[in-house]
This record gives C-alpha cells, sequence and structure tokens, in this order.
C-alpha cells in the first residue's frame, strides 16, 4: 500500500484532489456560486480523509483552509458543515473543527439510504433517459474502464497511479451523477447528493490485493447497469444500482481492512 498516511493538519502540504465541478442547486447567482465551490472542497477534503491524508483528529483551520483553496471562509464553512452532517468531521466548543474516526455502522446507513434512493432514480431515468444522456453515461464508462485498468496494474508509475484515481473518481461520479439527473427528480437529487461518498483509490488501492478484484467487479456492475438503462428496463436497473451501491460498501470496507505501509 502507499505509505503517504502520515498525520498532517489542514495547513500542512500532501498530495490533495483538485476539486471539480459538481451541479450547484436552483437559487440565486451567488448562492450557487458558492455552494459549487463549497461542494468542491467538501469533496477534496473527503478525500483526504479516506485516503488517511488528514488522520482523525486533526484540527481543520478555516483560514488555513481558506488559503489552501484559495476561497473566502464563506464555502470554507459550507463545506465543514457538509462534512459534519455526513459524519467526517465534529465541531467542539473552544477547539473548532476536527477529523473524526469512521464509524462503520453510519457508514452502512449512509449506504443503505443511497441504494434505496439511487435504485428508484435509476428507475426514473429508464423511462427519461434521452440519447444524449445515454452517449454521457457511455463516455463516462469509458474513462472509469481506462481508469480502471490503470490502477489495477502493478507496473504504473506512482504518479500515474495518482493521477489516474482521480481521473477514476471524477469518471465514477460522471456515471451516476448522469443517471441520477436522468432520473427528472430534484428532490431525489438533493437528497443523493448529501449521501454520496467518494474515496480516493490512489492511497488506498493494491493491484493484486483482495479488494482489487472488487473494482473489476465494479466496472462490469456499471456495464450492465447501463444495458438496462439503454433497453428502458426500470426494475432490472433499479436491483441493479441497488446491488452496485452495497457491494460499493463492500468495496470499502475491504480496502479499509487492508493493512497499510
Amino acid at each position: 500500500m502507499t505509505a503517504d498516511r502520515t498525520r498532517t493538519d489542514a495547513g500542512g502540504e500532501p498530495p490533495e484532489p483538485h476539486p471539480g465541478p459538481r451541479t450547484a442547486p436552483s437559487g440565486g447567482a451567488g448562492d450557487v456560486a458558492v455552494t459549487t465551490k463549497a461542494d468542491q472542497i467538501a469533496q477534496a477534503i473527503e478525500e483526504l480523509i479516506i485516503a488517511g491524508r488528514l488522520a482523525p483528529g486533526t484540527v481543520l483551520r478555516q483560514d488555513e483552509l481558506s488559503r489552501r483553496f484559495g476561497v473566502s471562509r464563506t464555502p470554507i464553512r459550507e463545506a465543514l458543515r457538509q462534512l459534519a452532517a455526513v459524519g467526517l468531521v465534529s465541531f467542539t466548543p473552544n477547539r473548532g473543527v476536527r477529523v473524526r474516526a469512521l464509524d462503520r455502522d453510519e457508514w452502512t446507513q449512509t449506504f443503505l439510504a443511497r441504494a434505496a434512493l439511487e435504485g428508484a432514480a435509476a428507475e426514473l431515468a429508464a423511462r427519461r433517459l434521452t440519447d444524449a444522456q445515454l452517449a454521457e453515461l457511455d463516455a463516462a464508462n469509458a474513462e472509469f474502464g481506462r481508469q480502471t485498468a490503470v490502477l489495477r496494474d502493478p507496473g504504473a508509475p506512482a504518479i500515474e497511479r495518482e493521477r489516474a484515481s482521480f481521473a477514476w473518481i471524477a469518471a465514477n461520479e460522471d456515471f451516476h451523477t448522469t443517471i441520477i439527473r436522468a432520473a427528472g427528480a430534484p428532490l431525489f437529487e438533493r437528497l443523493i447528493a448529501g449521501l454520496r461518498r467518494v474515496f480516493s483509490g490512489e492511497a488506498l488501492w493494491a493491484p493484486g490485493s483482495p479488494a482489487d478484484r472488487l473494482y473489476e467487479i465494479n466496472l462490469r456492475q456499471h456495464e450492465a447497469i447501463r444495458q438496462a438503462l439503454a433497453v428502458r428496463n426500470g426494475p432490472a436497473a433499479r436491483i441493479l444500482v441497488q446491488d452496485h451501491i452495497m457491494d460499493s460498501w463492500r468495496l470499502l470496507q475491504a480496502v479499509l481492512d487492508e493493512p497499510r505501509a
């Protein structure tokens, strides 16, 4: 496994994901800009936590995070609220914001809720998916497959694996987001956005390990979901997505349980 798991506070310089674009909820232009940036920052911090680069107990200081991400404190505060809502950080009076230890029971509940909601969204999407959205789904999954191949290659250079890990995350995000948007259910979209958790493969992924096989299963499940949507089989899409989400939880557990170098 990658040995880059040293504890650092938010002002340190561990490698970090570059925040990418996310869909903002409806509202005024200013609200959209702030919320979108907050979503990006929350995702970036989350990936550092899951990858072990921000250890439990690490203090997240708003001024340091503002400098790190080049933004004001407003999106930082919103990002930290998002992370607190899903249990990744905690607000302690007079001690600030700290990274929480992962609670497996809370994670199980999160993935169960995701499976129910995303499964329902997939069933709706099967009836409403446009040809353009199907093409987006194909493009996202093709990229997901390419990055999976890189990350499963034990001979890939470290810098290539780091780049591929974030591309893998982005492609996975695009695949699922396309389905959720195609459902045309804004309430589902908002609820799912609050539940969806991603994790970085770069610091956790060991080619050839027991967890490695699960990544290949993950890819095959994407392909099955795409096929069900293409033939407008809503009930099948629902079941496939639900199984996929719960298998993703089993994958995350296997990765987190692997010995760390």
